[in-house]
């Protein structure tokens, strides 16, 4: 059954915010709640998501078999915190991306990875009991800051995109001036992702071994 208007724009905006949740929650979770900037981006995400999934119907919340319980206790401590990431998260974003498959924003959503129940969860443990040289490796991946502004010129670049492509097909009536305006801005936001893209990878090569 189709969302309504209400309940895709409200789906839209917890997909958002779970992105980010659920990309730092890959990390191990030692290296994610020693951190305090990873926690806090973590905690603020997952309060976006609540706030956003309360924009939901009740209908709608009831057909998702997520344990809200988890997101409503994100205040109580750090475990909280990444309980909820990793038990709401995946949950939350398998149950609403394919109500939302018809947007062009979900072309870009990430699509969790699927486990079996021996399975789920059980590479946690041994990330955390690595030797000092397999912890220094894990220290390569993207910060949460760098995959915030990951996600932010990727959306940027998407949005763009869109209004660019929604005149070429068929919404003809915009004045030339426009048309150039969003090709522009179509152009000037694909530049900013392959830079920033550059960036990340600069970054990385640098501080690699």
């Amino acid at each position: 059954m189709a969302l309504s208007a209400s309940d895709r724009r409200a789906a839209l905006e917890v997909l958002r915010n779970a992105q980010f949740v659920y990309g730092l929650s890959r990390y191990p979770k030692k290296q994610v709640l020693d951190d305090p900037r990873d926690v806090k981006a973590l905690r603020e995400r997952l309060a976006a998501m609540r706030t956003a999934a309360a924009g939901l119907s009740a209908a709608q919340r009831a057909k998702l078999d997520v344990p809200w319980a988890d997101l409503e206790a994100i205040e109580s401590g750090t475990e909280a915190v990444w309980k909820a990431a990793k038990r709401v998260t995946p949950k939350i974003i398998a149950g609403l991306t394919p109500f939302v498959r018809d947007d062009p924003e979900a072309a870009f959503l990430i699509a969790p990875i699927k486990r079996g129940r021996k399975a789920e969860g059980a590479p946690e443990e041994p990330k955390v009991k690595e030797p000092p040289k397999e912890r220094a490796r894990t220290q390569t991946g993207l910060s949460g800051k760098e995959i915030a502004g990951l996600e932010l010129v990727i959306q940027q670049r998407a949005a763009a995109d869109d209004a660019y492509f929604t005149w070429l097909r068929g919404n003809h009536s915009l004045p030339l001036a426009e048309w150039r305006e969003r090709r522009a801005r179509a152009e000037r936001s694909r530049r900013a992702e392959e830079r920033y893209i550059e960036k990340l990878f600069t970054s990385r090569s640098v501080k690699g071994p």
